[in-house]
């Protein structure tokens, strides 16, 4: 009896140690992702891409020391090391006013990885894309609309950061106190972390593709232009914005800091004793007074944003970006620039002025709101009325529709001189992309209730690469191929530097007199070729003096010269 009971236990214990090991396999086919970097192991977790693919997501990873108590206002630190094991699954947002709440924190300098692996391979040596948000370089975060799932099914590293935001982050006292561009030193060192550690991830640090899209797009193009980001990317992608946009750089830091300062109750009178008494202040204390004199809608610049510096060892920008094109002062590598069809639908629709508001008072919000005020009197009176010529001669007051056109085509009309100047002084190719495809959502959709008349608008093109909170967990079929096309040539750039779609290369900016060409994705979701001679009313922008463009280009003539 003895020996069956036995041959039974034992019989027992076989199975359990087969179920036991049997179980221990799946869990470890799903265990969380372990990986050590330079400063320590991360674990993080186990996502599912659009079409299904399991891969490795590490959210939160510190780039940066904390930026707060003596190191706000303050160019960022690296971070420290840490013991143990640090876990990578938790989102971080930036401090910013959300308009009803204030959301995020001070402490914010974390990145996101995303791996398509179960386990990272160091060896893969994948191609590595990095994504700069939107946000008028005052709100939101990575996690907004910058999600990963369409991305992980392609054979990519993907990755994400926090940089500080409005004050916090840009906040300049003109000087070697406060001076300045402390968001975009923030991108700088997250680039410089993905130099040191993405290998570990199965990332090549030899080939990193920076995209962003609105004040995402114009941080992209300014690492174009400063000495702070050469040799950490090796190609870009600007979406909706570029270094030359109208309403930048600003124009009065010291003002601005100041009038925060007197909200806040501290010293104005020398730089040091104001940031001093700034950081005694809680950042939620900043984020609100900065609320007062923000600007009101999208027409207006930010009022902390990107400055040109005074020269120092640190400075990420000591000339305007201008002026830095026509010599030529600017970081060899390929760039693709695209805007939206209908940009300007976005801001016409997020502002609270009316269509008839805007007629009302045209005269005297235009040379600022399109940035030609630091004309003369009578210069600014004859390109507000070439303006208002060319654009509502034929329209009544009530009209939306030439609205949207005046601002989509001044955003147009800076891009393609980006584009051109770039072209003309880079060996490196710049192509040029219009988006004119209108999907199931808009990027809208995230400010605006009803957006079945916007668009395709600021911000459309990403949806077709970036997996936001709108998107449908089905897309439409239509939808679908557009997202295929629009992976196709965003892959094929950051493998090869040309930016194919079935195996046809776009044609480059040519930088002379010839009309820029794009590649335009129209409205049934094909793709061809389009001059862009006539679009954005170019004719028109390109002889208005704007934005002092005609005077750095006598200075430059003139410099030749001699």
């Amino acid at each position: 009896m003895e020996c069956i009971l036995d041959i039974i236990l034992k019989y027992q214990l076989v199975v359990l140690v087969i179920l036991y090991s049997s179980i221990s396999a799946v869990q470890s086919d799903f265990a969380p992702p372990v990986l050590e970097i330079s400063n320590g192991w991360l674990q993080g977790t186990l996502q599912k891409s659009y079409n299904g693919r399991v891969y490795s997501s590490f959210q939160g990873i510190p780039y940066a020391r904390p930026p707060i108590g003596d190191l706000r206002f303050e160019t960022p630190k690296e971070p420290y090391n840490w013991t143990g094991m640090w876990v990578a699954n938790t989102k971080q947002t930036c401090m910013y006013n959300t308009g009803s709440e204030i959301t995020g924190d001070e402490d914010c300098l974390y990145l996101n990885v995303y791996v398509p692996r179960e386990k990272p391979n160091p060896a893969d040596n994948l191609n590595v894309i990095v994504h700069i948000h939107a946000g008028g370089m005052l709100v939101w975060d990575s996690n907004y609309y910058a999600g990963a799932k369409y991305l992980m099914d392609e054979e990519v590293v993907f990755v994400t950061m926090n940089y500080r935001l409005g004050a916090l982050g840009f906040l300049s006292t003109d000087d070697d106190v406060v001076p300045g561009n402390n968001g975009l030193k923030d991108q700088v060192l997250s680039l410089e972390w993905i130099q040191k550690n993405i290998r570990y991830f199965g990332g090549n640090p030899e080939s990193v593709m920076l995209t962003g899209m609105s004040a995402g797009s114009v941080s992209v193009h300014l690492h174009y232009f400063s000495p702070l980001s050469r040799g950490l990317f090796h190609k870009g992608v600007s979406q909706s914005g570029t270094a030359l946009h109208p309403l930048l750089p600003q124009k009065t830091p010291s003002q601005s800091s100041k009038q925060l300062g007197e909200m806040l109750g501290c010293p104005t009178d020398k730089s040091r004793d104001l940031r001093d008494c700034l950081r005694t202040r809680s950042a939620k204390a900043i984020i609100i007074a900065q609320k007062s004199f923000l600007p009101s809608d999208a027409t207006q610049g930010p009022t902390f944003g990107p400055v040109i510096e005074i020269p120092h060892d640190e400075a990420f920008l000591t000339d305007h970006p201008y002026k830095l094109l026509l010599d030529g002062n600017i970081a060899d590598v390929p760039w693709v620039v695209g805007t939206n069809e209908e940009e300007g639908s976005f801001i016409v629709h997020l502002s609270p002025l009316s269509v008839s508001d805007y007629f009302e008072i045209f005269d005297k919000i235009a040379p600022e709101m399109l940035d030609y005020q630091d004309a003369t009197d009578s210069e600014k009176q004859k390109i507000t009325n070439s303006i208002k010529e060319y654009y509502f001669s034929e329209h009544g007051n009530e009209d939306i529709t030439p609205l949207i056109q005046l601002f989509t085509d001044r955003i147009i009309a800076g891009t393609h001189i980006a584009a051109k100047l770039q072209a003309k002084v880079n060996k490196s190719p710049v192509y040029s992309y219009l988006f004119g495809y209108r999907g199931q959502h808009s990027f809208a959709d995230y400010l605006l209730q009803n957006t079945n008349h916007i668009g395709p608008t600021h911000g459309d093109d990403v949806l077709y690469y970036l997996h936001g909170s709108i998107a449908e967990e089905t897309l439409s079929e239509e939808d679908e191929n557009m997202k295929s096309i629009f992976l196709q040539w965003l892959i094929n750039f950051a493998k090869t530097d040309q930016p194919k779609i079935d195996g046809k290369e776009w044609k480059r900016v040519n930088g002379g007199t010839v009309a820029l060409e794009c590649l335009y994705f129209d409205k049934i979701g094909d793709t061809h070729s389009q001059i862009l001679e006539d679009l954005g009313a170019n004719k028109l922008w390109s002889k208005l003096s704007i934005n002092g463009y005609d005077k750095f280009k006598i200075l430059n003539e003139i410099k030749d010269e001699l």
